[in-house]
């Protein structure tokens, strides 16, 4: 037999997006941002049109915890819609819906671990992205045969739109001035240097920016309920954090030591700067893991984290302290507070994890986590417990179980605004799957969880502004039909049934959440028309958000004259169902030497127009 001997570069796996994020990048609707299709998943909500954060299973958007490659991240949505991610960097989600295991820490709902690709040791290329929201440039390549980079940069064009759609009857209309229309800019970058096959060391930077601000009118619709708020108003949200780690890998063995800094401001002005706020974080983060075999079967993993969190704020603010058990908190305010502080907070995490395997179908892992904060002065000691068990060639089960904690929001827990004695919400996380490979082709998983809350915050009218007097529970059904991309065609299918609810411990009232959405579908599908385009279709359906209905309105104590809403009972209507189809048809082109692809998108193709909840609308 002839012997043939092939030369080349082998491919580097971590160089290239997983399959699930190759498939969540094409998803129509979402622009080619794979993190706003996380929303074609089951269980996951997208409660905002103008913000990508999902809701998941049940939790609030602020339950969810990011990080980027390991560290923490300032936010991974522009406040206007998007991810801060050019999509071609990265690699994976490490999405954990629920029951995450003992090396992940500081999320009561959902923990989103994303991870940017190793740059490409390929000759330097430039990758330029235009579109009609955005344009970017990405650059790539080899330094030397051991170390490669990439940076991306990219600035949104929604305010060239928004300038060109908003005209000047609208704006006499809504006496409403854009002063600086929503403008977004991202940045990533990364470096990599593997000297051999043991060791690897990376340096990652990453950015955004967002901003915008307009002048309100005696006669806008937020003037006429609180006519202080007139005059100019901006907003300005930034971070930046640089990240660098090493990895040493010896047989079964791994050491992953990381270190990070990150810096966020956020600064907000209302009234013609009448009223103000300032907030910055500077947090250092400090980690390491050790992955290692102890006897046949089992893997262990013990690692320690350090955070320093040093939070700096200089507020002006007609502050009310306001939880999701709050109606009209923004028309009913307290008096000007002001407080010019430095927070420091400290939190020390130790995780031990053991993963068995005493059969090839059987995996268990059984893991611990304790952590500590020096403000709040809480220890927790929370047990992690998961596995899975492949019973007969094509049906395996699947279980997980955690109790897991989250300090509340800054301005709950800093004096003057907030309750430095709160509790840290708890969470515990029930999961229960089986899934069936039906062919090579199809696959069927379903799933049930359960979490249980407590310690919610809720809000007083005395000084301590908060307290922990608050529960909450989430439970569903989850089924996810897939076909892989075996032909010309793939796709999934899902179907969500699920209910959420708090509960107030001072009143004893039983309330929907505001995700409460018991039924969430999804069809998504991939279809190749010719060998060089392809048609991409989703179509998605959910039941309507629960809302706080207006009942009428009354005078406003503060300003004669001027009236406020009054609400009824929290959460007790629903907005109609809200469903859309969405298309993408695409194609690769090729002219000369470049070469890239071309997409079209179609939002809502057959003009569903979907309906959201009462809003109260003064009349001048």
């Amino acid at each position: 037999m002839e012997e043939v001997l092939a030369l080349g570069q082998p491919l580097d796996v971590a160089s290239e997006p997983t399959p699930i994020t190759e498939k969540l990048v094409k998803v129509p609707g979402n622009f080619g941002d794979p993190l706003r299709a996380l929303a074609a998943l089951p269980g996951v909500l997208q409660p905002s049109e103008s913000n990508g954060e999902p809701a998941v299973r049940g939790s609030s958007p602020d339950d969810n915890s990011y990080l980027i490659d390991g560290l923490p991240a300032g936010y991974v949505f522009h406040d206007f819609g998007n991810s801060i991610f050019n999509e071609d960097v990265i690699r994976d989600f490490g999405f954990h819906p629920a029951g995450f295991g003992a090396r992940y820490g500081e999320a009561s709902g959902a923990l989103l671990d994303i991870s940017l690709r190793a740059p490409r040791n390929e000759p330097r290329a430039t990758t330029i992205d235009v579109s009609m929201l955005r344009a970017g440039v990405l650059l790539e390549g080899r330094i030397t045969d051991k170390q490669a980079f990439y940076v991306s940069f990219r600035e949104s064009l929604v305010h060239l739109l928004l300038a060109s759609a908003y005209d000047e009857e609208e704006r006499l209309e809504d006496d409403i001035a854009i002063d600086r229309y929503p403008r977004a800019r991202d940045l990533q970058a990364k470096y990599s240097w593997r000297p051999n096959t043991r060791h690897d060391f990376s340096l990652v930077a990453i950015g955004s920016q967002d901003d915008a601000a307009l002048t309100l009118g005696a006669r806008s619709d937020t003037a006429l309920v609180d006519p202080a708020s007139r005059g100019a108003a901006a907003t300005s949200t930034a971070f930046g954090s640089l990240g660098a780690s090493w990895v040493y890998r010896q047989g079964e063995i791994a050491v992953t030591t990381r270190i990070g800094r990150l810096s966020r401001s956020d600064n907000q002005s209302l009234g013609g700067g009448n009223e103000s706020l300032d907030l910055s974080l500077d947090q250092w983060t400090a980690k390491s893991q050790v992955e290692l075999p102890i006897r046949r079967g089992h893997q262990v993993a013990v690692g320690v984290e350090r955070r320093e969190q040093a939070y700096d704020y200089a507020v002006r603010l007609r502050y009310r302290s306001c939880t999701a058990f709050s109606t009209g908190c923004d028309t009913t305010l307290a008096d000007l507070t002001e407080s010019d502080r430095e927070q420091v907070i400290s939190l020390t995490d130790v995780f031990l994890e053991d993963r068995w395997t005493p059969t090839s179908n059987l995996d268990l892992i059984a893991g611990v986590r304790y952590s500590h904060d020096d403000y709040l002065q809480r220890s927790f000691l929370e047990p992690r417990l998961a596995g899975s068990w492949r019973y007969r060639p094509r049906w395996a089960l699947s279980a997980s179980w955690g109790r897991y904690h989250q300090l509340p929001p800054i301005q709950q827990i800093v004096p003057v605004f907030g309750n430095p004695s709160l509790r840290p919400l708890e969470a515990e996380h029930f999961v229960l799957g089986v899934e069936h490979e039906i062919s090579n082709d199809w696959s069927l998983k379903a799933e049930f969880y359960y979490k249980k809350l407590s310690q919610l915050v809720v809000e007083i009218q005395t000084a301590e502004n908060y307290i922990n007097d608050a529960s909450g529970e989430a439970h569903g059904l989850e089924l996810m039909l897939m076909r892989q991309n075996q032909s010309r065609w793939h796709g999934w299918a899902t179907l969500s049934f699920a209910r959420t609810f708090r509960r107030n411990g001072l009143n004893t009232q039983e309330s929907r959440f505001d995700t409460d959405t018991p039924i969430i579908a999804n069809l998504v599908l991939s279809y190749e028309l010719t060998p060089t385009w392809t048609l991409g279709a989703r179509w998605h359906y959910r039941s309507g958000m629960p809302y706080t209905p207006i009942t009428g309105n009354e005078e406003n104590p503060d300003f004669p004259g001027y009236y406020r809403p009054t609400y009824g009972g929290l959460n007790t209507e629903r907005a109609a169902a809200y469903h859309r189809l969405d298309l993408r048809l695409e194609r690769p082109i090729r002219f000369a030497r470049a070469e890239g692809f071309f997409y079209i998108d179609i939002i809502n193709a057959y003009g569903r127009q979907n309906t959201g909840a009462a809003s109260y609308e003064p009349i001048p």
